[in-house]
C-alpha cells in the first residue's frame, strides 16, 4: 500500500489532470477521487476541501516545475545567461501544462479561484522581479552593463508572455514547433543581452540558484501561513 506521500502525490496528479481538462470551477472532489482511483473519503483524509487541495496542488506544481527548470539551467553551459534562463523556463513550462495556465492566468482553468483576494497565484507572482534578476546578472558580469533593467525586463516579459499566449490568437498548425521557437528566442536574447566577452555564465547560474531558493522559501512560507490560518479559523 502506498505511503502517505505517494498517495498524496497520486491525488495531486489526478487533480492536475481533471482541472486542466474541465477547469477549477467544474471540478469536484468526487471527480478527483475517480481520476485517482480512490474513494472520495480518501481524498478528504488528505484535504479538507477543494480550495485546500488546489492550493496544495499549486505548491506541488511549482516545486515540480522549478526542479525541471533548475536541472535545465545546470545542464546548459549557457544556463547562467538571460537566454539560458528563458530557455529553461520554456522547457519546464512545455512539460507542465498547469504551470503554463498559471503563468498566463488562464480563467478557463483557474476559474473563480483568481477572484479570491489572497489567492496563491498572485502571491506566487509577487516578490523577485525580472528587473531584480537583470540587475543581479549585470552585477556578476552575465548581462550587458549598458542595459536599462526596467526597459529590458518589459521587453523580455512581452516576449515570454507572448510565447505563452500566442495559441490564443493563432491556430496551433500555423505555429513553428515549440522547441525550435524556444531555442531561437533564447539565442536572440543572448545575442542582444550578453557582454561582448560572452558573459560569466557560471556566476549567472549562482544568481539563478539563489532566485529559486528564495522563491521556494517564500512559497513555502505562504503555504504554512495558509495552513495556520485555516487551523485557527477551525478552532474559533
Amino acid at each position: 500500500m502506498p505511503d502517505h506521500d505517494e498517495r498524496e502525490t497520486q491525488i495531486l496528479r489526478a487533480a492536475t489532470a481533471v482541472i486542466i481538462r474541465q477547469g477549477y470551477d467544474k471540478t469536484t472532489m468526487s471527480d478527483i477521487a475517480d481520476e485517482a482511483g480512490v474513494s472520495r473519503g480518501t481524498v478528504y483524509l488528505y484535504f479538507k476541501g477543494k480550495e485546500e487541495l488546489f492550493e496544495a496542488l499549486l505548491y506541488w506544481e511549482w516545486t515540480q516545475y522549478s526542479q525541471i527548470w533548475l536541472e535545465a539551467i545546470e545542464s546548459d553551459p549557457r544556463g547562467g545567461t538571460i537566454g539560458g534562463f528563458y530557455r529553461a523556463i520554456f522547457r519546464a513550462v512545455g512539460s507542465r501544462p498547469l504551470m503554463a495556465s498559471i503563468m498566463r492566468r488562464d480563467r478557463r482553468v483557474l476559474g473563480n479561484y483568481l477572484r479570491k483576494p489572497d489567492n496563491q497565484v498572485a502571491w506566487m507572482e509577487s516578490g523577485s522581479t525580472t528587473v531584480d534578476l537583470i540587475k543581479a546578472l549585470q552585477a556578476v558580469g552575465a548581462a550587458r552593463q549598458d542595459l536599462d533593467p526596467e526597459v529590458t525586463a518589459h521587453l523580455l516579459e512581452t516576449l515570454s508572455y507572448g510565447q505563452l499566449t500566442i495559441a490564443d490568437f493563432k491556430s496551433p498548425d500555423q505555429l513553428p514547433p515549440f522547441p525550435v521557437v524556444m531555442e531561437a528566442l533564447a539565442d536572440m536574447m543572448d545575442r542582444w543581452l550578453l557582454p561582448e566577452d560572452g558573459g560569466n555564465s557560471e556566476a549567472g547560474k549562482e544568481v539563478i540558484r539563489q532566485v529559486v531558493a528564495e522563491t521556494k522559501g517564500r512559497i513555502e512560507q505562504m503555504r504554512l501561513s495558509n495552513v495556520q490560518a485555516r487551523d485557527t479559523k477551525e478552532v474559533v
